[in-house]
């Protein structure tokens, strides 16, 4: 079954996702940048043409105790992948929650035009669009990063948010990795999840038979059942 076209699933912001076709007319354009947020080897294998490797699992600068590393650092990353400000950034995975973290700390770092590419390269591939093993090097760019502080949380917060009524701490790991047993990937080696969390695992918002995003009604009575409502601060791990 084909999935509902993005503009009609009913989201609020339908412009945080690109669909196949639209990414498939603008490879060639240079003020776009297409960035693989799986590991290094399976971005070795294959990715879409002209694709940048930035993996959600390592690649992304931070301090040492976890929080976003200083604008600077992150500035260096950007600008090394050939990402200029007044780029659009598209962001893929298999898909797997690693392509929301790599979009998200654009936006946190005020990047304006930054997009998910609907279903990853799993329905990429499944419409026989192309796919390359060639790495193509991009001239370096020059990043200004922007701090958005209004949509991160950083260790510090999430201390004095713990046990206030209006904080809602959502894991969206998986069921193991909440209930504390089993571990997850890299630090921490604490296993558990933080006092009063609820659990919502990333991949319950997807189809499973598409990998494509749920409709917003499916999402909102997803999130809903969890407590997780625009009433709340949300603030997600």
């Amino acid at each position: 079954m084909q999935p509902l076209p993005v503009q009609d699933r009913g989201y609020a912001h339908p412009e945080l996702l690109a669909e196949t076709d639209w990414l498939a007319e603008r490879l060639a354009d240079s003020k776009l940048r297409v960035i693989d947020a799986r590991r290094p080897d399976q971005y070795a294998a294959n990715h879409v043409p002209g694709a940048v490797n930035l993996s959600g699992f390592g690649g992304i600068p931070r301090a040492d105790n976890g929080d976003m590393a200083t604008p600077d650092e992150f500035a260096s990353v950007a600008g090394n992948l050939g990402i200029s400000n007044d780029m659009t950034v598209v962001v893929y995975d298999e898909p797997s929650q690693t392509m929301g973290m790599v979009a998200w700390t654009f936006l946190y770092y005020g990047q304006s035009d930054v997009r998910i590419l609907e279903g990853g390269i799993a329905k990429w591939s499944r419409e026989n669009r192309p796919i390359t093993s060639q790495v193509e090097e991009h001239p370096r760019a020059t990043f200004v990063p922007k701090p958005q502080d209004a949509i991160y949380c950083s260790l510090n917060q999430a201390k004095t948010a713990l046990g206030q009524p209006k904080t809602v701490f959502w894991d969206t790991r998986s069921l193991e990795e909440f209930e504390g047993t089993q571990a997850g990937y890299g630090p921490p080696v604490r296993m558990g999840r933080i006092p009063g969390a609820v659990h919502l695992e990333w991949s319950e918002l997807f189809e499973q038979d598409t990998k494509t995003l749920k409709p917003a009604k499916d999402l909102n009575a997803l999130l809903a059942s969890r407590g997780i409502t625009p009433d709340y601060e949300i603030d997600s791990y």
